[in-house]
Order: C-alpha cells, then structure tokens, then sequence
C-alpha cells in the first residue's frame, strides 16, 4: 500500500496583488511629465491635441482612475452634487432623480444621494431637509438639488448663503432658485380638454394635499370646473396608487356623484380609475371620459390607451443641473426660476359625452 501527502502548496513570494496605478506610471507610460497628465485630466486647455491623446490613450490602457480627492485639489472641487429626495417609489420623482443623474454625469459630476424617510405620505419634516442638506455639505459636495415637491419655504430660508442650490418642483414664489414644470397649467389643459368635449359633470381625484403638485393639479382643475354652467363636484383624494384611484372613484359612485369625466392626478389613480368603472359596468369613453397626469411609458397600453398631461423630465434634469453649475461658478450669481409646460396626449379614454 502506498500512501502519499498532501501539502498545500504557498503561492510564489514575487507574486504581488496588482499594485494601483498612479499618475507617475501613466506619466511614464505616455513619455510626458506628470503635470502634463494632470492638466489633460482636468481638461486644461495648454495641452497640444496629440499630446493629450496620447496621454488620454495611455489612461485607457493602464486602467488608471483620477482620484475626486486629488482633482479637487487641482480645481477647488469635488465634482459631487449632493441631492436630497424622497417620495422615490412614485414615478415622478424617480423619473427627475434619473434625469439629475445623466445630467450630472454628462457634465463629469458624480450623485450623492440622500432620500428621506416621510412622517406619513402627505408631510416632510423640514428640519429633516436640511439636516441632510447638511450632512451631505459635509462631504464636501459642490451643490445641492432638492426635490422639493411640498412647502419648501422655510427650507429655502435655511439653506440661503450656505451653498449652492436648485429646488426642482418648488413654487415660484421661494426664496430661492427653482426648476419646475407648469402643474396648474397641465391640470387646466385636461381639464379643458373634457369641457371641449362637452363634459359639464367632472370628478376629480386629487393627489396628497401635502404635494405641491397635488395641491397646483387641484387648483388648476377648480379653476375650469366651475366655468360655463358645470356642476360643482366634490373632489376626492387619493396617495397616488392604482388602488387609492379605484377606492376613491368607488366611493364617489357609491355616494350617488353623477358624473361623465374624471381628471385623476396621475396616472396611476387614472389606472385605478378605469378598473373601478370597468367594475361597476360604466364604459370608457362611452359612459365616462378618463384623463390622467405624466404620460407614463405605461399609459399608452392601458385598456383604453390612457389619454393624459404629459412632463418632460428630461428637460427638468438638465436645465436644474445647468443652474446649479451656474451657481457654482457664479456664487453670487442672480437666483432664476424657470417652469417649463406640458402638453396633452390624446388616446382612447376621452370623447364627447353621450
């Protein structure tokens, strides 16, 4: 019988773990200084075509990745963007967050993310804001973005002469920069869209009175619902789900409200909306008349196709990024408010009434 050992065998001593790349190698790498690679890093104009190519080229190779704490010293900044958010489970928010993110990073700025957690649906506390406001200045971000649709008044006033910041959603009347999209209109827009039609009896379903967009949404509608003879309806409040629409439409059926359109304040309670008619054996559009808010991507293949109010939030990412850089590089820089409109898409849930 022949036995034999088994010994684990130690790897070779002169095999070292990968050691990082620093601007020396890729200095050596490229045949120039490293001040030379420091200037192509930071974009720096005195560098000739070729030589930062070359340089840009040698980067590639080694794998070789800038530290933001080195480049700030360079620059003076971090290249972050703190931004402060919540509500991130609802489709607008996340939408305008991923839209402040490619921005950012179009420009060569990295996200620092706060969200934060909400005493109920409807409130945000503001001490909550601007502690991460805070804590996220902390870390040395460049600016802030604050998503701030509900009251942003008093938060505005903290964070004044702090640092830089846009508030994305916030009323114009804040003191402060803001980057928003017309929710009084686009509400006014559907809702004149269903009295074109011919619809004198409209429902509406409101959003969270503790949103600002909920809250601008109902005005608008209020604002047109009352013109030309139409029946004054009462308007009855959703959280923004599919569910809270389809309760909230029940109710209004079960409480004998006679209606012929609906304005649900998103697309979700519009969703809602059609299944509790659906339940009840109301057609849409030939008994009722359905629009809703934000076009999401699935709006066009709800059964009817959802007619509805349309926000670029594309446009809302890049220009609050744009006026957050503004700022950056112009401190004292005059504060700008910019509210961009939205326009109505028109599928199979409208038409004149019977």
């Amino acid at each position: 019988m022949t036995t034999s050992d088994k010994t684990a065998t130690a790897p070779p001593a002169d095999r070292a773990r990968p050691q990082t790349v620093t601007i020396h190698d890729v200095a050596k790498h490229s045949g120039v200084s490293y001040q030379t690679v420091s200037r192509v890093i930071n974009n720096h104009a005195s560098v000739a075509q070729h030589t930062r190519e070359r340089v840009q080229q040698s980067i590639q190779e080694l794998g070789y990745r800038p530290s933001l704490l080195a480049k700030g010293l360079v620059t003076r900044r971090s290249q972050l963007i703190g931004v402060v958010a919540h509500g991130m489970n609802q489709y607008g928010p996340s939408q305008i967050l991923q839209n402040v993110q490619e921005s950012a990073h179009a420009v060569g700025y990295q996200i620092m993310l706060t969200t934060l957690q909400q005493v109920d649906l409807e409130h945000v506390r503001e001490q909550d804001v601007l502690t991460a406001a805070r804590r996220l200045q902390q870390f040395g971000v460049d600016g802030l973005v604050l998503l701030t649709n509900y009251d942003a008044h008093d938060i505005a006033d903290g964070l004044s002469g702090s640092l830089p910041f846009v508030m994305i959603d916030a009323t114009a009347d804040v003191h402060g920069p803001t980057v928003s999209i017309d929710q009084f209109g686009g509400a006014v827009t559907a809702t004149r869209h269903l009295a074109m039609l011919g619809h004198q009896r409209l429902l509406h379903i409101s959003g969270p009175p503790g949103w600002s967009d909920a809250k601008l949404r109902r005005e608008g509608f209020e604002s047109v619902a009352g013109q030309g003879g139409s029946d004054i309806l009462p308007v009855y409040e959703g959280d923004w789900s599919a569910g809270s629409g389809r309760r909230a439409t029940l109710r209004a059926l079960d409480d004998g409200v006679n209606f012929t359109g609906v304005f649900a304040s998103n697309d979700q309670m519009a969703l809602g909306v059609l299944s509790a008619l659906k339940e009840r054996g109301l057609a849409v559009p030939g008994d009722v008349s359905v629009v809703g808010f934000d076009d999401t991507p699935e709006a066009a293949y709800y059964d009817p196709p959802l007619t509805t109010i349309r926000q670029d939030f594309a446009q809302l990412g890049r220009k609050s990024l744009e006026e957050l850089l503004r700022l950056i590089q112009e401190p004292a820089g005059r504060e700008r408010h910019y509210v961009f409109g939205s326009h109505l898409v028109v599928r199979a849930t409208t038409a004149p009434p019977r």
